[in-house]
């Protein structure tokens, strides 16, 4: 009866060990992806935190530019003209290409 446990339990423990090495793969493999799953949900939060700020910083400046033009009106100061873009800064008028070709 001793030999019969003896070859009973080398098949045994040569499974338990198939699944313990089974289960610390499982570990890590469940470890990497919840890695995973906290780097991209702290990025996808940082994305959001980061629209959303911007978002009210626009508003805030809108609100701030409509209230300094109700004052300038209040203080009877001219209308400002609109800042131009970079490209009609860049472009010469026609004026200063008469004056380049005059000299």
């Amino acid at each position: 009866m001793n030999i019969k446990t003896r070859y009973i339990s080398l098949p045994a423990l040569g499974l338990a060990l198939l699944i313990l090495t089974g289960c610390e793969a499982a570990e890590q493999s469940a470890q990497e992806l919840f890695d995973e799953t906290v780097e991209k949900t702290t990025e996808a939060a940082r994305e959001l935190v980061n629209e959303t700020l911007a978002d009210a910083m626009e508003q805030m400046n809108e609100t701030i530019d409509g209230v300094q033009d109700d004052v300038d009106k209040t203080l009877g100061k001219p209308e400002k003209e609109e800042p131009q873009t970079e490209q009609e800064a860049d472009e010469p008028t026609l004026t200063e290409e008469a004056r380049t070709h005059e000299a």
